[in-house]
Order: C-alpha cells, then structure tokens, then sequence
C-alpha cells in the first residue's frame, strides 16, 4: 500500500472516530433521557478498562485483576489536584479536563510501575493474587483518609459531564494499542504471551514489555477514573471494589482475551445487560421461567452436539438448520412455560425481571462461554481491509449475476 492511502485511510479514521464522539454526544444529550445518557457515558468508560485491560491480559498474556486499582487512583489523584487548582488556573472545563485526565494518567503509571516491577517474576495465579492485593491495599488506604472522606466519599470540583471526551478517549485507547499490535513492538507482546523464555532467547526484553504493558495499561484506566469522577463530582472506595475489576476482566474473556474488538463490543453493551430490565420492565411467571431455564440448557448442549456431529460443507445451509433448530426451541420453551401456568403453583408465582436482572446476566455470560469458549470473537479484530474485502465481494457477486 502506497504512502498516500495509508495517509488517506488515517486522515479518514481520524475524521470518523472524531464526527463518531460528536454526533454520539449531540444524539443521546438531545434525545435521550438523563439516565440512558449516563449508561452511554459509562459504556465510554468501560471500553477503555476493557481495551486497557486486554493488553495486560490479552495480548501481553499476564493475569491482572486489580484494574479497579488504578481506576481508583486516577479518579483520587484527578479530584484532589483539581480541587486545589481549579479556580485559580486560566482554562476553561473543556480544556482542563484534558489536564485532569493527563493527571490521573500520570498517576495510575505510577501505580502500574509499582505494581509491575515487584511482580515481574510472577505469573499465573499467583500475579492475579498481587494485583487483587494491591487494589484491595489502594482502597483500604484511601478507607481511612479523613482529609480524603473516608468512606463517607470525596467531592470534586467541577462536574463535568462530556459523552464526546469520554468516548474520544475510548477511540484514542483503542488506537493506541491498534498500532501497537501493528508494529514490531507489538510482536514483543504477543511473544511475551505466548512462550516468555523463547520471547527472551530471540532477543525480547521480557522485564521491559511486561512493565509497558501494565503502564500503559494502567494510565489509560487512570485517565478514564478522572473522567468518572468529574462525571460524578463524588466518588467513594465502593465504587472501585473488586466486583469491578472482575467485571472488566469479565468483559475482556468475554470478547476474547488478544481481540481489541472483541473488548469494545463486551465494554460497551456486558454492563448494560443488567439495566436493560430496569429500562423495558417486564414480569416472568415460574413456569415461563423454568421452561426458558431448562430450554437455554437444551439448546446449548444441543448446540455444542450438533457442531461436533454435523459436518455441512456449505455454510448457509448450516446457517439456516441452526437457525431453525434454535428457533423451534425457543418455540417449544414458550409454548411449555405456557402450559405449566395452567398450575397454580406456577402460573400464580411471577418474577420482576428488576429483580432477577443479574440472573439474567449471568445465564447470558453462562450460555455465550459454552458455545464460545474462546470469547466472541477469539483473536479476530475489525479493520477497513475487511470491509474492502466484503464490499469487493459483494461487488464480484454482482458482476457474476
């Protein structure tokens, strides 16, 4: 590809992610209620834990779940320097949210090279066990700060809720470790995490891409944490317990440990599964609830059978019998969970979807990991030179007709 249209194609992914942030912002602020506007802001910030996360553990191949940690650090860090210059500095919110964020970036490195030296001879569980101590360490430290607030919370000044800085983070995340994978020192990474001594015995300088992966990692967690806490204005440690830390680890395994792609799509929608009860409420009654519990069952095992029996050489025709297998499950769930509320015990007991929300998550993280063990999209990514290629075939199966 010649100099120009590798230009070309930046200037354009620069313009879009740019156009993205601005038209996401303008649509769900004019648009949208208060409450869907914050889940579209914390989807932002999740898809950088997410991406940050997954060059620790995805494509660097360590076992980090303390990311809550530097989450954490990167709020505190933003809120206490911002109340102490805030009103006396010249810029204005916008721009100085760009500070603040360059802040509890700065800080969150720190804390990524402290956490990353010492644990460099680690690996495994017994790094995940490091990294879920030093996050519990930085929550109980700040726990008993008075001038901090204590478990009561911390204030900060000013409250600035921005959706396009917010995401343009998240774009900037994603690109970042993009052209990362895309360079030589991204083969250093994936060589740390696939074998480390023959990493080393082919020249890699496993101590150096260890401790990048975690800083870089951990200042984009950090920077994310000074938004948040400008976007609440008051942040207290619970709301950086380890519950975090396992949800974005969760979101990372889920799209697929070394898939960026895969981290964005988990990101932005895993969180949102839990909410959407509260959004679209409606009531189960036990039957349908037992017919659907049990169908879901059914249907993965079904699945997992029919993908290790059935050997279709073409793919639309395997397509098209899943399909229609999985519907007429899902067909027959209901049709059962109906019958059964012909029982009273049954029928006359029902359930608010608010109240069995996480229920729900967790059958959707069950059912997504036995048919994809290896996430939703594994190591696959999302690149213009696949769209070229669907459009260029689509474009040859017109010619063709």
């Amino acid at each position: 590809m010649s100099l120009s249209k590798i230009l070309g194609t930046r200037v354009l992914s620069v313009v879009l992610a740019i156009a993205f942030c601005f038209g996401l912002d303008a649509f769900v602020t004019g648009q949208l209620n208060e409450y869907v506007v914050r889940l579209v802001m914390l989807a932002g910030l999740y898809v950088t834990l997410s991406v940050s996360l997954n060059l620790i553990n995805g494509i660097t191949g360590q076992f980090s779940i303390g990311h809550a940690a530097f989450y954490m650090v990167g709020a505190y860090s933003a809120g206490i320097v911002s109340n102490a210059i805030y009103k006396t500095q010249p810029l204005a919110a916008p721009a100085y949210m760009i500070i603040s964020m360059l802040i509890g970036a700065v800080f969150a490195a720190i804390a990524g090279l402290i956490v990353g030296m010492p644990s460099l001879r680690l690996k495994g569980d017994y790094l995940a066990i490091v990294t879920l101590g030093f996050g519990e360490i930085i929550r109980i430290i700040v726990l008993n700060q008075n001038q901090w607030g204590g478990s009561y919370g911390y204030a900060i000044a000013p409250k600035y809720q921005a959706g396009w800085l917010i995401w343009l983070l998240a774009i900037i995340c994603i690109a970042t470790c993009r052209n990362l994978l895309k360079s030589a020192h991204g083969l250093a990474f994936l060589a740390v995490r696939e074998d480390e001594i023959a990493a080393q015995a082919m020249g890699v300088n496993v101590t150096k891409t260890k401790v990048v992966a975690f800083i870089v990692g951990a200042a984009f967690a950090g920077a994310a944490g000074a938004l948040f806490g400008h976007m609440e204005s008051f942040i207290n440690p619970d709301l950086f317990k380890m519950e975090v830390s396992f949800l974005v680890l969760t979101m990372v395994v889920l799209g697929g440990s070394g898939s960026i792609t895969g981290s964005v799509l988990a990101g932005a929608t895993l969180f949102i599964l839990p909410e959407l009860p509260r959004i679209v409420s409606f009531k189960m009654s036990l039957g349908l609830l037992l017919s659907v519990l049990v169908g879901i069952g059914v249907l993965v095992w079904m699945n997992r059978k029919f993908m290790e029996k059935y050997h279709e050489p073409d793919k639309l025709k395997r397509t098209l019998v899943v399909a229609g297998a999985n519907i007429g499950l899902a067909v027959l769930a209901v049709v059962v969970g109906k019958l059964l509320n012909n029982i009273p015990q049954f029928g006359t007991t029902t359930y608010d979807a608010n109240k069995i929300r996480y229920m729900i998550l967790a059958v959707v993280l069950l059912v997504i990991m036995l048919l994809k063990p290896t996430g939703l999209l594994g190591h696959h990514e999302f690149s213009w030179d696949w769209v070229k290629r669907v459009l260029n075939r689509n474009k040859a199966g017109e010619a063709s007709a």
